[in-house]
């Protein structure tokens, strides 16, 4: 190791030139703390894995706006908890998902219909309507299953499925349009 620079004492400027000896050094003395960071931000093993792994790629894509060298901590600190709190949170909606494999074990609310021939009718959409949501794309179903979450706005939505907003509107269009069509609730055009 070359001797220590005071106006960059972690060899940032070295690494992102290409010294792979100077980003050697940088994992050897961040990649501990960067994933103790991820840990105490309520991560798993796995996770706060991927957000170290993270933290390095935006490193090295994104160090050459760090201005100050001296500053690579605070900016390694600041990343890994964006990181860590991007990760929980795609984590905690995930966990909120209705779980539409299990879609086909749902029942049809009350009607309070008494009438045998409506309550076949009923039965009948019912599957129908089973059968055309398992035979949509994962995509969809994934989407649906977020859109029908009373609790999740289209921005969690958004947020869940790493996309835009402007996303998820005409996406569930879509996804409803190929479902009413495969349930033959109306003709294809």
């Amino acid at each position: 190791m070359p001797p220590i620079n005071p106006e960059d004492p972690h060899g940032l400027g070295a690494a992102l030139s290409g010294d792979e000896e100077a980003w050697k050094h940088l994992v050897d003395e961040f990649s501990g703390v960067i994933w103790h960071w991820a840990r105490t931000q309520g991560l798993d093993r796995e996770e706060a894995a991927d957000v170290s792994q993270m933290v390095w790629f935006k490193l090295k894509d994104r160090g050459h706006a760090i201005q100050d060298p001296r500053g690579l901590p605070a900016w390694l600190a600041t990343t890994t908890r964006r990181e860590a709190i991007t990760a929980r949170r795609k984590r905690d909606r995930y966990m909120q998902l209705v779980d539409y494999d299990e879609m086909s074990e749902r029942q049809l609310p009350a009607t309070g219909q008494s009438d045998p021939s409506q309550m076949a009718q009923l039965t009948e959409l019912h599957q129908s309507l089973l059968d055309a949501y398992d035979s949509l794309s994962e995509q969809c179903r994934q989407l649906l299953a977020m859109c029908w979450n009373s609790e999740m706005s289209y921005q969690d939505i958004a947020e869940a499925l790493g996309t835009s907003v402007g996303y998820v509107g005409p996406s569930r269009q879509r996804c409803l349009k190929s479902l009413k069509q495969r349930a033959g609730l109306s003709s294809a055009t």
